[in-house]
């Protein structure tokens, strides 16, 4: 069918189906069946052999499940197998874990057990040092508690005072506190101390413990800080929380209050000597809270106060005495310098300028040492810590074993370290014995300055003038270029020290003190130097007619007063023990004491066993002069100063100011210059001729108005903008301005050019902060008639003296003359006047007023006016009666001055042989005189007195010769007074603030009180001793009667024995006081504190002067005088 039919390509479905559609499908059909048996036939032999693979599948299926049933089985044994091993494994491990462990566990008890042993000894002591304290905690937090609460106040030798009176106290009430306790070490810890440091904190003990109470306070510190450290320490460590400085004279005051109790910055006002009340309620902490928030009044406003707010008051003014009410709401903290303090401070800036190795060793010595014992202090709190924070055991904690290991460690190297240490300290201590003479030096130096306010007002000197000198000297000194041995180089410091401070000092004094200045720095420059003792010396000098003399030795040919000198100066100094002895086997001792300049040659009078150097010599000299020839003691002190300091010492500071170099070398933007002078000596031209010669902008401001004021204040505004300077002119006349002005100067940020002077008469209203911030220079007009008639001359304009008449400018003349007679005389008190008449240049002026007054009216326009025709007789009268007699009120001086007057206006001066002064040289028969210049012209008299001698004789005045001599014993007397008042109470200041004294003192209070008392209250001890074996017991009152009270002499007698009573019985207990209380068996009250103070220096207590006594008596004068006074009434009370 297939090659029949379906070959033909005819034979299809389309075809067949056109030509039958019945057969069409048929043949689609057939087509169909044979094309599947085809298929058929085609596909048998494959389902044949597929049915042949079947069965073999199956047989090969069931061959392969067994296999895969086995290899299951197999499998599982495996598995199982494994996991047997890896539980023989596990358990290997762990046994083998265990075993490490347990090794661990062992190694770490060891290492525990070995730490632990090693720690064991510090920490026992540590226990028992813990008993220690725990036993004696309530003595010591009484004592730390009531120092910080109550020793602020107080300097370092009264805080130590202080505290071993609590001491005493507690002993006696048998509380246990601590005898070592050193309260900076108690009251804080080294990491503080050393952050103090690096913040400009001093690091003596006195600042770190001020340090301490500005921290731990309860009520706001109130800071005296003279010296500024305390304001720059603050500044420093308050820096990180933005602290604001202010003061009450600030405007914006109140707003800066307000910000800092808001936002908790803290606050420091300064200048606070004029309180502001607004500051109460935060002193007072007067709070309120309110839903949650806390709340303080201001004013009139609700303000809220942040938790972190602090604030500190201060003070630069160390002499203020705030009222109770202020008192009782601060802490004080007293800031002001001591001896020590300053001693330790210039020892460190010594070693820096001059061994920087050494000062970098001690540096870092102090800086370790800190560190030491605080890291040592860290790895405890880490040790204690990490126990603390050990989990299970404690041998499971590697942490604790490592703290251990690095705490043993560490300990180690710094026990190493200390160790180490030893040798640099033995180094530092070597080096530092070499410069610690300078150090004190430095100290007592400063502190005699700080007392010059003692002799006078005027003299103030602040910490950072004598620093700035030190510096100086240290820096800015040639005389060190080229020198590299250390002792040559001290050698130069320290003679430089002395002469820089003594030549700035000197230039701001009277030229009458600065003999006292150059004699307290003798005495302070033999503290250092290998010379002997001479102490007892300078305190017979000071004080050589104290004591009881009993039976006085006389010598031929020397005064009463000669021989009591004698006698107490062979009594109370070994040295001269055999004077007398000598006086009498020397002849020609007469002819050495009539001598003009005996000083020069004076006989060696004192022991001769040893020999003594030639400042020793000098100094026996003066006690010689001082004994036989007291107008001479002056040139004897110079010739001390002179064998001390060196010949140049004191002439170099008697040297013509340079203003210029000190302007330009001293003085900087923010110290102002102070040119002070006597009334009628004007400096201000010094200050105008200085600005034009360096081609400087000035600003000249007189002060006196309102209007000068505002004028001030905008010239000082501008000019520290600008770098001008600026010139104020008496400022005398305001001193209440001066106290805004010098704290506006304090505040103030100049331009680095800026120059401030200030000239004024010397006037003790002057503020003392002013005084100390800037410097002084003094300028006095010379001695002397020729000096003073030039300065007359200078001061009257020449149009008015040269007015018609043409005689005017004669009377002129004459006028000059008399007012230059009055005011010299004043220099030989009480000879030249009675008393100390206050003739100044206001009188002067005033009387050229009267002269022109009188002279115009009587003149009438005239070009010339006969002699006869001057109103002599008014002219006489006024000047006698009104314009310089007014002031006198001394019949004799007033019969003096009218004197003078009648001599010299008179119309026979002006003829030419008028003879101003008779006799000059006191020769017979009048040998020369001072005639009156011929002329009428001003330049005729002008050139007249130009031509006069420098040097005058007291006859010139119609004086003796010998009150020159008068004059010179005065002054000597005034000098020693002076440095009596300088004897304060120095001992308390240089006794050292220590732990061993304090203990010292604690435990041995008796010998405290013996031995340990300063050299002043011994002194004293033994002059009132001496003083009330030298007054009467008592003194007998007269018994009145009928009769004798009806006499007036009774009477007079019997008022005069009562107030001597009265009195003896007043000075009598003072002085009992006295003993009691440097025997240390009274207390003292302020009437004690006032008369110690005065007897120390040598004044006359206040409630002894109950009559008249001489000026510049001193209190063994009196108390002899007063001696005298009670013994003549006791004859008259035996008599009447």
């Amino acid at each position: 069918m297939k090659n029949k039919y379906l070959s033909n390509p005819d034979y299809n479905f389309e075809k067949v189906n056109r030509a039958s559609m019945a057969c069409g499908p048929m043949v689609k059909w057939a087509i169909a069946q044979i094309e599947y048996a085809d298929m058929l036939k085609r596909v048998e032999p494959l389902r044949e052999e597929l049915r042949s693979l079947e069965e073999q599948a199956d047989v090969n299926l069931q061959s392969a499940n067994e296999t895969k049933e086995l290899v299951e089985q197999l499998e599982r044994s495996i598995a199982a197998y494994k996991e047997e091993y890896a539980q023989l494994i596990s358990q290997a491990q762990a046994i083998k874990t265990d075993l490490e462990n347990v090794q661990a566990k062992v190694d770490r008890s060891i290492a525990l057990l070995k730490s632990l042993n090693i720690e064991r000894e510090r920490w026992e002591c540590t226990s028992e040092t813990f008993k220690s304290q725990m036993s004696t905690i309530i003595g010591d937090v009484l004592l730390s508690a009531a120092f910080i609460a109550y020793g602020g106040y107080f300097d370092q030798h009264y805080r130590l005072n202080l505290f071993t009176t609590w001491s005493q106290h507690l002993q006696s009430a048998n509380i246990q506190y601590r005898s070592d306790m050193a309260r900076t070490e108690y009251l804080s810890n080294p990491d503080e101390r050393l952050r103090w440091q690096a913040n400009a904190l001093p690091t003596d003990d006195l600042c770190t413990e001020n340090a301490i109470m500005l921290k731990r306070f309860n009520r706001y510190p109130l800071i005296i800080d003279p010296s500024g450290q305390a304001t720059t320490f603050l500044l420093n460590e308050y820096a990180g929380k933005k602290i604001t400085k202010t003061s009450f004279l600030d405007d914006s005051f109140r707003k800066n209050l307000e910000s800092a109790l808001r936002f908790g910055n803290p606050l420091l006002v300064q200048d606070v000597e004029n309180y502001d009340p607004i500051l109460n309620p935060v002193l007072n902490r007067e709070l309120r809270r309110t839903g949650g928030r806390v709340l303080i009044t201001l004013g009139d406003q609700d303000i809220d106060l942040s938790p972190s707010f602090v604030i500190f008051l201060s003070t630069r003014d160390p002499t203020v005495e705030f009222p109770p009410d202020i008192c009782s709401r601060v802490t004080f903290v007293n800031f002001t310098v001591t001896r020590s303090s300053l001693q330790s401070q210039c020892l460190n800036q010594v070693l820096k300028a001059e061994r920087p190795d050494i000062d970098e060793k001690r540096s870092d010595l102090l800086k370790l040492q800190g560190e030491f014992r605080l890291r040592l202090r860290q790895l405890e709190k880490s040790l204690l810590q990490a126990l603390n924070d050990a989990k299970g055991k404690i041998l499971d904690d590697d942490s604790v074993i490592t703290t251990l290991e690095t705490l043993k460690k560490e300990a180690y190297d710094i026990n190493q370290k200390v160790d180490e240490t030893d040798k640099v300290i033995a180094e530092i201590e070597t080096v530092s014995q070499q410069y610690l003479p300078l150090s004190v030096a430095c100290s007592n130096i400063y502190f005699t300055m700080d007392s010059l306010n003692q002799v006078h007002f005027l003299y103030q000197y602040s910490l950072k003038m004598f620093l700035d000198i030190f510096s100086t000297v240290l820096y800015n000194n040639t005389k060190l270029d080229g020198k590299t041995e250390y002792s040559e180089r001290l050698s130069i410091v320290t003679k430089d020290l002395f002469q820089v401070c003594y030549e700035r000092v000197a230039r701001g004094m009277l030229h009458n003190d600065r003999l006292t200045f150059a004699l307290l720095m003798c005495k302070i420059h033999l503290k250092g130097t290998s010379e002997q003792n001479l102490d007892s010396e300078f305190n017979f000098f000071l004080r050589s007619r104290e004591g009881l003399l009993a039976n006085a030795i006389p010598v031929d040919g020397l005064t009463a007063e000669q021989i009591e000198s004698v006698n107490r100066l062979q009594t109370r100094l070994p040295i001269f023990r055999k004077l007398i002895e000598k006086l009498k086997s020397m002849p020609e001792i007469g002819a050495w004491l009539q001598q003009s300049s005996p000083e020069q040659c004076v006989p060696q009078l004192w022991d001769e066993s040893k020999a003594l150097t030639p400042i020793v010599s000098s100094i026996h000299q003066l006690l010689l002069i001082q004994a036989f020839r007291p107008d001479r003691v002056i040139a004897a002190a110079h010739k001390v100063v002179d064998a001390v300091l060196g010949l140049d010492f004191m002439p170099n500071a008697e040297k013509e100011l340079d203003l210029a170099a000190v302007v330009e070398k001293q003085l900087n933007c923010n110290t102002p210059a102070l040119l002070c002078s006597v009334p009628g000596f004007d400096a201000s031209g010094r200050v105008d001729d200085l600005a034009a010669e360096l081609n400087k902008q000035i600003s000249s401001i007189a002060i006196g108005s309102a209007e000068g004021f505002n004028q001030a204040e905008r010239a000082i505004n501008m000019a520290c903008k600008s770098g001008r300077w600026v010139l104020l002119k008496n400022v005398h006349l305001a001193p209440q301005w001066l106290v805004q002005l010098e704290k506006k100067l304090h505040s103030l940020q100049p331009h680095s050019g800026f120059r401030l002077f200030l000239t004024m008469e010397i006037n003790p209203k002057v503020p003392v902060n002013l005084l100390r911030a800037g410097r002084i220079f003094v300028f006095e007009p010379p001695p002397g008639i020729r000096a003073n008639l030039l300065r007359t001359f200078s001061t009257v304009p020449v149009a008015r003296m040269m007015k018609t008449p043409s005689e005017r400018a004669r009377l002129y003349f004459l006028l000059a003359w008399f007012h230059a007679i009055v005011q010299e005389r004043l220099r030989y008190v009480p000879l030249g006047w009675a008393k100390k008449y206050e003739f100044n240049e206001s009188d002067l002026r005033v009387a050229c007023d009267t002269l022109d007054t009188w002279i115009d009216t009587t003149a009438m326009g005239r070009t010339n006016l006969p002699p006869e025709k001057v109103p002599w007789d008014a002219l006489v009268t006024l000047l006698s009666q009104s314009i310089y007699g007014g002031k006198i009120d001394n019949d004799f001086d007033q019969r003096l001055l009218t004197s003078f007057l009648k001599k010299l206006f008179t119309a026979r001066s002006f003829e030419s042989d008028f003879a101003l002064v008779a006799n000059v040289d006191g020769g017979a028969g009048g040998q020369r005189h001072i005639t009156m210049p011929d002329g009428t012209r001003r330049d005729h008299f002008l050139k007249w007195i130009e031509n006069l001698s420098d040097r005058q004789t007291p006859s010139w005045l119609g004086l003796p010769n010998n009150a020159e001599k008068v004059l010179l014993t005065t002054r000597g007397t005034d000098l020693v007074s002076k440095l009596l008042k300088m004897q304060q109470l120095e001992d308390d200041d240089e006794l050292a603030y220590s732990v061993e004294e304090h203990a010292e003192a604690a435990n041995a209070s008796a010998t405290r009180q013996e031995d340990g008392r300063p050299s002043w209250m011994k002194t004293l001890h033994n002059s009132a001793t001496a003083w009330l074996e030298l007054l009467p017991k008592n003194l007998p009152v007269l018994k009145r009667t009928v009769e004798n009270i009806k006499d007036p002499l009774y009477r007079y007698f019997e008022r005069e024995v009562t107030s001597g009573a009265k009195l003896l019985t007043t000075v009598i207990s003072d002085l009992q006081d006295v003993v009691l209380i440097c025997q240390g068996e009274k207390k003292q009250t302020n009437h004690h504190r006032s008369m110690l103070s005065e007897l120390v220096r040598g004044i006359i207590p206040k409630g002894w002067k109950r009559y008249t006594v001489p000026v510049g008596c001193t209190v063994i004068q009196w108390i002899t005088d007063f001696s005298n006074r009670v013994q003549q009434l006791q004859k008259v009370s035996k008599l009447v």
